[in-house]
């Protein structure tokens, strides 16, 4: 089953204790006067306070977050700590993927022992700051790996809260990597993860293998005997139930199309490849993709068969899916951060500051830059950016609403390999987000920019562009130098997202001014 970014849930534990006197008196222990004072009072005023708590805690809860039922802790003015409660609640705390817990004076050991017992992240809910700080600052100082938040205010619980949601969008990723050579680099992206099990050991995700033979035969119709490359198995190979739904999408996609450049059926082969990457990330249970460009290429494969995966990373990242070009597993991941923290659509391409000086001849510029808009942005030089690759899709704005686009082709003498473009002229003015992971994975280097202008709306090939200026080009440069080639952006401002989003793996974001 492919599970995306936006289906993952963040279970939330309540956890709640609460302190019963069995007699009356006053001190510096028990405050009040009447019937307050009275036995059994304690009780009444815990369930009260305990409902306020749990309607506190479903109101400022955000998308994607599961309240539990909670779990308590009563104890008396004998101070007692039984073994019972901490068994009884062992399992649910199992389930959970974040506490919320409410306490006050009489039960902050309680909670404090409860981080010990189970070390699972927590947040001490802004009931009475005072315990807030005197759990968490007990727990810092006793082991620097106990994850404790002190939430001073309910209005900060909901950024917390999808925070540790991304964590676990992260820590649950797994990607399909369809390899030929090596299985952590191509020839072309050699800024990837370095360590594939170096990052499942940092960061939790995981990676499965499918050889890009074994997946390039399964688009062909089974055939008796099995494909050349596993003879006499059963293998994924292309159904008419696969191709009725390439030809759905094929009429779908020509139907909403501005303009189209290259015929049918060389559409209809790079959507075989693309339901091909489907059925192998569902039987995997994968939720990410990436393929080695030139190393694929130079087989002479997909010049024979008329396709590239280009249009597939397209398509998956409109779903939410994160998909790379050149095996650029850091790439995927770097995706798979955006939607987490915006619930939009990424895009991923080629990443690199422009000079200040733009004049046609002065530099060699990238595929998809035209002496047009160049000039046109040298009148207003300094601090631009481009961005550049041909993996742009219909749903940069809207999850449920196509943007306007074109059908333009890959390879310009044969016309084949589907590419879809975005027409980036019409975002001039909007902010940007773009980030990658370091190659180690230790660090995530965060920036924005607003778009000035796009290329390649209408050109073939690898050439979409989309220009954007920041804020300071040097320093967005120093640290992108830390991270790589292809960083990958959303449409508005998520530098504070994705920043709690570093520090709560515990890497360092490199944030640029």
């Amino acid at each position: 089953m492919i599970q995306k970014a936006n289906d993952v849930v963040l279970n939330v534990l309540p956890f709640v204790v609460g302190v019963e006197h069995q007699y009356y008196y006053e001190g510096p222990c028990r405050f009040g006067s009447g019937e307050a004072l009275q036995p059994g009072f304690d009780r009444l005023a815990n369930e009260q306070n305990t409902r306020e708590f749990l309607d506190k805690l479903k109101e400022y809860a955000p998308a994607g977050v599961n309240i539990m039922e909670p779990v308590r802790f009563r104890r008396t003015d004998d101070w007692d700590n039984s073994e019972a409660l901490w068994e009884a609640m062992a399992p649910a705390v199992h389930e959970a993927d974040f506490v919320v817990a409410m306490c006050g004076i009489g039960g902050d050991d309680i909670v404090a022992e409860f981080a010990e017992r189970f070390q699972k992240p927590m947040a001490i809910a802004p009931k009475a700051l005072f315990s807030t700080s005197i759990v968490t600052a007990t727990l810092h100082s006793k082991n620097k790996d106990y994850e404790v938040y002190g939430v001073y205010q309910w209005d900060n619980m909901p950024a917390l809260l999808s925070t540790m949601r991304a964590r676990k969008v992260i820590q649950t990723t797994r990607i399909l990597l369809a390899t030929r050579f090596g299985s952590n680099t191509s020839f072309s992206s050699v800024d990837s993860f370095g360590s594939h099990e170096a990052i499942t050991t940092r960061l939790g995700v995981r990676f499965r293998y499918v050889n890009i033979h074994e997946m390039l035969d399964q688009m062909s119709p089974a055939v008796e005997g099995g494909n050349p490359t596993t003879p006499g198995r059963k293998t994924w190979d292309l159904t008419d139930e696969d191709m009725a739904e390439v030809n759905r999408l094929a009429d779908e996609l020509m139907a909403g199309a501005e303009y189209i450049s290259l015929d049918r059926q060389y559409l209809v082969n790079s959507l075989i490849a693309y339901v091909t990457v489907k059925k192998n990330m569902d039987r995997l249970d994968c939720c990410g993709f990436t393929v080695p460009c030139p190393d694929v290429c130079s087989t002479r494969r997909l010049n024979e068969q008329k396709f590239t995966f280009c249009l597939t990373h397209s398509l998956n990242m409109e779903q939410g899916i994160p998909s790379s070009c050149e095996f650029d597993v850091d790439s995927v991941l770097s995706q798979q951060a955006l939607i987490a923290v915006s619930g939009k659509r990424p895009y991923m391409g080629n990443t690199s500051p422009l000079p200040n000086d733009l004049t046609w001849g002065t530099f060699t510029p990238p595929l998809g830059c035209t002496r047009e808009t160049l000039d046109e942005l040298a009148k207003t030089p300094g601090n631009l950016y481009m961005m550049q690759h041909s993996v742009a899709h219909r749903c940069l704005h809207d999850t449920d609403k196509h943007d306007r686009y074109e059908l333009r082709h890959f390879a310009y003498d044969q016309g084949f390999g589907a590419v879809i473009r975005h027409d980036f002229n019409d975002d001039v003015g909007q902010t940007l987000t773009f980030c990658r992971f370091s190659p180690d994975g230790s660090k995530l280097f965060i920036s924005r920019g607003e778009v000035v202008a796009g290329d390649g709306y209408s050109s073939d090939n690898c050439s979409n562009v989309v220009y954007f200026r920041v804020r300071d080009i040097e320093d967005t440069w120093a640290k992108q130098c830390f991270a790589g080639n292809h960083c990958c952006m959303v449409f508005g401002d998520y530098t504070k997202e994705l920043t709690d989003l570093a520090k709560a793996l515990k890497i360092e974001p490199l944030v640029a001014i």
